[in-house]
């Protein structure tokens, strides 16, 4: 295979990418990350195009400018996921900066030996951005770590290779042959871009799963959070006899059906507008909890009068007709109530009891809420 050949094999692979990120990723679930991690593929498409013109016009300033782009690419990944994360800054400008002027020395140094070490530098410096992606992916949460399995494995690839890069021109370096124009490092090329076909698809792989399933949150630390403060109240409220605590646990009906007919925009707006109603109509003092996007559960300091009447409130604001004319399904919830004193006041008897009321609710066509059975 000539060197034309794998830049083609590049070009087509780098297109196919960015038409699937922007296409299947930013429009359906538009979003910081998803702009960025967007912006990167189109970044790296373009330096792919770049490297044919600079193949058919025989440029090599052009050739040599034309990588700064596709390294500047891969550190957008680790932006995009510091951006997810909710880290600040991001460092995108920074990033941008650095190698914006790794792009035009490239450029203005192809002719001459010391392309030899700014490469290297380059490459140094995207590789160290490829180690902290691999750090970021760590941090995922476990539910999200197998999909990031294939962009972990790549990234300690490039470190890897970056580590074979820097080894070389060490080597060179003590031989006294450092200085090398862009014209002879043309079989190191080669090995990078075959490396780059690896990479872009192993990041769609991963990009994309983490856009469709939306921003980080700090589940654990809610999850924690909820279940340490309820079974507080509920050890005080057993303490004084207050018997008027229940659990509630509020799902919305056919979330299969309903993401299957609206757009990821619609699903998003559905589930927030399902979250706003359950705020809406629930106390203050009620402690709300999500589990997902389409089930929530609270706990709810209120006679069984009151939580009936709650209850009531929150289906039919559920049930209201919208303007969202993209969804042609109506909403409803199905919910499970447990009152506390029922299961001596143990959460994870309310959540268990709360649970199997919402699934008994929903196979009874939904649209309505069971109270919880208890055994004697």
């Amino acid at each position: 295979m000539t060197h034309i050949d794998v830049t083609i094999v590049l070009v087509a692979i780098a297109t196919t990418c960015t038409i699937m990120m922007i296409g299947l990723g930013f429009l359906p679930f538009p979003g910081r990350a998803a702009s960025i991690w967007s912006a990167g593929f189109a970044l790296a498409m373009l330096s792919c195009y770049l490297l044919v013109a600079a193949d058919q016009i025989g440029s090599e300033p052009l050739r040599g400018a034309a990588h700064g782009p596709i390294l500047c690419a891969a550190a957008y990944t680790w932006v995009g996921l510091r951006a997810r994360r909710g880290r600040e800054p991001i460092m995108l400008i920074p990033t941008i900066v650095v190698f914006s002027a790794f792009t035009i020395a490239l450029g203005l140094a192809a002719e001459t030996p010391v392309y030899g070490p700014l490469f290297r530098l380059a490459f140094f410096m995207a590789a160290v951005t490829g180690g902290l992606t691999a750090w970021e992916l760590l941090r995922l949460r476990k539910a999200e770590r197998e999909m990031a399995l294939p962009l972990l494995v790549v990234s300690f690839g490039f470190v890897g290779l970056a580590v074979v890069v820097a080894v070389d021109g060490v080597m060179r370096l003590a031989r006294g042959t450092i200085g090398q124009t862009e014209s002879d490092m043309r079989d190191l090329y080669d090995l990078n871009e075959l490396v780059a076909l690896l990479y872009f698809v192993c990041a769609l792989v991963t990009l994309l799963y983490l856009v469709r399933r939306g921003a980080s949150k700090p589940e654990h630390q809610q999850t924690v959070d909820f279940f340490s403060i309820a079974r507080d109240r509920l050890s005080r409220a057993k303490k004084a006899d207050d018997r008027w605590w229940s659990l509630i646990d509020v799902r919305l009906d056919d979330p299969t059906e309903l993401l299957e007919a609206s757009s990821g925009r619609a699903f998003q707006r559905i589930s927030a507008r399902f979250m706003s109603d359950i705020r809406d109509v629930m106390p203050p003092e009620a402690d709300v909890h999500v589990v997902s996007p389409t089930q929530v559960l609270v706990l709810l300091p209120r006679p069984d009068t009151a939580v009936r009447g709650y209850l009531s409130r929150l289906l039919e604001q559920i049930g209201t007709l919208t303007d969202q004319s993209s969804v042609p399904i109506r909403l409803s919830a199905s919910i499970g109530v447990a009152a506390a004193p029922l299961a001596d006041y143990d959460l994870d008897k309310l959540c268990a009891a709360a649970a199997d009321a919402a699934a008994h609710a929903q196979v009874s066509g939904g649209d309505r809420w069971e109270r919880a059975v208890f055994a004697p």
